[in-house]
C-alpha cells in the first residue's frame, strides 16, 4: 500500500516508453444516501438488491458508501444490506432495539450526542466508542455559502 503501481496491461511496442507507466490515482468517489428509510419503503426489494450489488462492487473500485436513516429498523437495515456493508457507525439511538439493529448490540441508546457515536469495525463483533466532530447548522450554512460564493461545481461530462 502507498506505492505507485505500473500499469500491468502494458506491452513493450504500445509506446515510446521504454518501462511501463505508472497507474493513474484514482479519485475518492464517496456515495450518500440520505434518507434510506424512506427509499427502501417507497422502493423495497429492488432497491436493496441494487445497493447490495454497488456495496459489492464500490470496495473494489475505491468507492465509498455511506447510507444514513433517522429510522433503523429490520425492515432497513435488512440482513442483506448488513452482509454487504460490514463497517458501520451509530449516532445516539432511542431503543436497544436500534442499537441491536445497526451493530448486533446495544449500546447507541446510551451515547451521549454532539458527536459520540459507536463504530463497528469490519470482521469485529466489539464496538469501538469513538467521538466526530461536531457541525452545527450554522457551520454547515457557512461551508455551504462560502463554497456558492467560490463558484459553479465543474461536472465531467460523458
Amino acid at each position: 500500500a502507498g506505492h505507485p503501481i505500473h500499469d500491468p496491461f502494458w506491452q513493450e511496442g504500445d509506446s515510446m516508453d521504454t518501462e511501463p507507466p505508472l497507474l493513474e490515482k484514482l479519485p475518492y468517489i464517496v456515495v450518500v444516501v440520505d434518507e434510506f428509510a424512506d427509499l427502501m419503503m417507497v422502493v423495497g426489494k429492488k432497491v436493496e438488491e441494487l445497493i447490495a450489488r454497488l456495496a459489492q462492487k464500490a470496495r473494489a473500485a475505491g468507492i465509498h458508501l455511506i447510507l444514513a436513516t433517522p429510522r433503523p429498523s429490520v425492515h432497513v437495515i435488512t440482513g442483506l444490506i448488513q452482509a454487504n456493508i460490514p463497517p458501520r457507525v451509530a449516532f445516539t439511538v432511542s431503543t436497544k432495539t436500534d442499537s441491536r439493529t445497526i451493530l448486533d448490540q446495544g449500546g447507541a441508546e446510551s451515547l451521549l450526542g454532539m458527536g459520540d457515536m459507536l463504530y463497528l469495525p469490519p470482521g469485529s463483533s466489539h464496538t469501538i466508542r469513538v467521538h466526530g466532530a461536531f457541525a452545527s447548522d450554522d457551520d454547515v450554512h457557512a461551508v455551504v455559502n462560502n463554497w456558492k460564493a467560490r463558484g459553479k461545481p465543474n461536472y465531467i461530462d460523458e
